[in-house]
């Protein structure tokens, strides 16, 4: 409480989706609160979690002076506004009649939001309502029992459980145990290590039990400009190639970067393998860009939505287009399709990597695996794909969330001077570095599973708001599961005995989050990669704003509405719910 200059203001104006509500906010330790007056119908009230708020900006004046002009609307020019952008596509304006409580507020929360350390998030100090107490998320994977599930012979087939990274030194982004041939010993499996990125090997992650083919993933090679190349890492491959008792023709080894990008690395000591040492084999390039082209892309269709808190219409939304979100949608989708047929058509083996092996290696293996198993379209099902491609193969949700933010994300536009201009211009430059790692990976594999849904709706278990729920628990610190970088964290933080699983909330809710039109049939299904939309319940637009344009081939454009003031839709729900 010692960073809460003020917990209480009056008279606050909200503006949200273009409408306006008065009532009072309200700032608590882990909430920013804001209220409407006691109706008939009871309290109204909204939350917003720190951690939730991704950018705040403080200006004079109302914050309709965006869509008004000042001339004409002079009363507008009185007092202060706080813009809060939120990570969940919540936008929300905050118009006060005194700038001194105003600036109060913007500091209070500057405090609250920018933390050093992941202990002081909202996870550690979250007691479970009495639904959730029923249930234990963190053990909802276990990797015996879900490689059994797939078909695997653990005690006498092919492959089997390698606890040689129990203690994290072989890999420290790895899990403990991994499955790998039963041919390779622990002795080949260490010395492999080193000729791949963060050490990461070559590991199983999904058995296909229909031909036997699989699903493998690593980092990539340091092949280096010398195309260096290691004995044991071929000799893993090999086997891994023969662990359905007979050579496949071809088998896949998929680079899921742009060619180009691959080569790149080379001069880095990286890049891609070197084709002669690894006989019947075929390389393929995804052509999937990195974490920085995706975050412009999205940081594009938050340009356009940037007023949705005082209006109703996009600003300047040609940048839809520009933003080739969708572009990067298709071609994930176009990726999946591809190894999909290869694994089930011709039953090739996949050794699937993209750098370090944890961002783009995820999504695809995670959007093959739902393709190809009815088991991970269910809601239990889903959440072990999610522990084991992305909890426990070392997704870096911290880093790539910026659960730790600065305070370069808040802006204070309220001194006009040339120092201020100078230091908002550092400020700007600073925010662009401290971003550089994040980037929304799990998001748009979301995004992605959102598509196979609209295409498949009688596919899965579960429904859209379950997809959306979680893109707005990847960032409201609120459960631990999205709060570490690799497994070995998780372990030294734990997580398990101090925070609570995020799926306990999903699980003690299923009946809201389940697809009334499911039909369970084991069959495999195929992405439609020509036929991607918007996700628009995410943007907390309509299917028409975010995608009218695809159907004329260009944006709509539309009559601009300024905010009304009225309490109708506002209930008592958190930020990103409705």
């Amino acid at each position: 409480m010692e960073y809460i200059k003020i917990t209480k203001v009056d008279d606050v104006l909200l503006f949200r989706r273009g409408v306006s509500h008065k009532g009072t906010l309200h700032l608590t330790t882990h909430h920013l609160i804001f209220t409407l007056p006691p109706s008939a119908s009871g309290m109204r009230e909204l939350w917003c979690c720190y951690p939730m708020i991704e950018k705040v900006e403080l200006n004079r004046g109302s914050s309709q002076l965006y869509l008004l002009d000042a001339e004409t609307h002079p009363s507008l020019c009185r007092g202060a506004s706080l813009r809060v952008r939120c990570r969940d596509f919540t936008y929300l304006a905050f118009d006060f009649a005194d700038l001194s409580q105003c600036q109060d507020v913007f500091e209070s929360i500057m405090k609250l939001t920018c933390i050093d350390d992941i202990d002081k998030v909202y996870a550690f100090i979250y007691t479970p309502i009495k639904i959730e107490v029923a249930f234990n998320g963190w053990n909802d994977y276990q990797v015996r029992s879900e490689f059994q599930r797939q078909g695997l012979d653990m005690v006498a087939g092919p492959w089997r459980l390698s606890t040689l990274n129990s203690d994290y030194r072989l890999c420290q982004s790895y899990p403990s145990h991994t499955v790998v041939p039963r041919n390779i010993s622990d002795t080949v499996l260490a010395h492999s290590v080193s000729f791949r990125s963060k050490n990461r090997f070559p590991a199983l992650t999904y058995y296909y039990k229909e031909n036997g083919a699989c699903i493998v993933r690593s980092a990539q090679p340091l092949t280096g400009l010398k195309q260096n190349r290691s004995l044991q890492d071929e000799k893993l491959l090999t086997e891994i190639f023969a662990t359905n008792g007979h050579q496949t023709t071809t088998n896949l080894i998929v680079d899921a970067r742009p060619m180009t990008n691959a080569m790149a690395q080379a001069a880095l000591g990286a890049g891609t393998e070197v084709m002669e040492n690894y006989p019947n084999c075929k390389k393929v390039f995804l052509n999937i860009e990195n974490i920085h082209v995706m975050r412009e892309s999205l940081n594009k269709i938050k340009e356009v939505l940037k007023n949705s808190d005082v209006s109703t219409r996009l600003y300047n939304p040609e940048l839809l287009i520009k933003s080739g979100w969708l572009d990067h949608i298709s071609n994930l989708l176009k990726a999946t399709d591809l190894l999909v047929k290869s694994i089930h058509l011709n039953g090739m083996h996949l050794m699937l990597h993209c750098s370090d092996g944890w961002d783009r290696t995820s999504q695809v293996a995670s959007l093959v695996q739902l393709c190809l198993d009815p088991y991970f379209r269910t809601m239990d099902g889903f959440v072990v794909l999610v522990e084991k491609d992305w909890c426990s193969f070392g997704h870096r949700f911290n880093e790539r969330c910026g659960h730790l933010q600065r305070e370069t994300k808040f802006y204070n536009y309220t001194q006009d001077t040339n120092f201020q201009k100078l230091k908002q211009l550092n400020q700007h430059f600073k925010h662009q570095q401290n971003t550089k790692l994040e980037s929304p990976v799990f998001q748009q594999f979301l995004d992605c599973v959102y598509q196979l849904l609209r295409q498949h709706p009688e596919k899965f278990e579960f429904n859209e708001r379950f997809l959306r729920r979680l893109v707005y628990h990847l960032y409201s610190c609120q459960y631990g599961t999205f709060l570490y970088d690799c497994e070995r964290e998780k372990k030294e933080l734990q997580l398990e005995s101090r925070t609570q699983s995020v799926w306990n909330y999903f699980k003690s809710r299923k009946r809201e989050f389940s697809n009334p039109g499911y039909h369970e049939e084991h069959e495999v299904i195929y992405p439609n990669y020509n036929n991607v939309r918007f996700w628009h319940q995410l943007f907390g637009k309509s299917d028409e704003e975010m995608n009218g344009f695809l159907n004329v081939g260009r944006p709509q454009k539309e009559k601009e509405v300024p905010a009304t003031q009225q309490a109708e839709g506002l209930e008592k729900m958190e930020v990103g719910e409705s």
